[in-house]
């Protein structure tokens, strides 16, 4: 996720969570479940202007054209919070990054290090 100007501006969704196998993994299932419900909460519901990109090889990206907009931002804050709620179950298999986009600035990490 990034955020400027205390909005989130941009959820990202890549690689794979190595939980189970591809249509067996609980994580991956709960992951998309998570941001393809908040993509369509913030268009179809809050009515606000994003663009959302599913590729192919898996990667979902979801990014706000008109990021004030507190019904939009409210869902995606829930996203956001499922997302560290499974981070903190599988803290292997999912890592929750989020980024002002200003460079030095600290980001969110909860993935354990190698060899931590």
């Amino acid at each position: 996720m990034r955020r400027s100007g205390g909005c989130i501006v941009r959820l990202e969704v890549t690689g794979h969570a190595g939980f189970a196998r591809p249509g067996e993994d609980i994580v991956c299932a709960g992951v998309s479940a998570l941001v393809q419900a908040a993509a369509h909460g913030v268009v179809r519901h809050a009515g606000a202007k994003a663009t959302v990109h599913d590729e192919p090889d898996g990667a979902y990206v979801l990014e706000m054209l008109a990021p004030r907009n507190e019904r939009a931002q409210a869902v995606l804050e829930t996203a956001l919070s499922g997302l560290r709620a499974i981070a903190a179950e599988y803290p292997r298999h999912l890592s929750v990054l989020v980024s002002t986009g200003r460079r030095g600035a600290r980001a969110e990490h909860n993935r354990p290090r190698k060899g931590a």
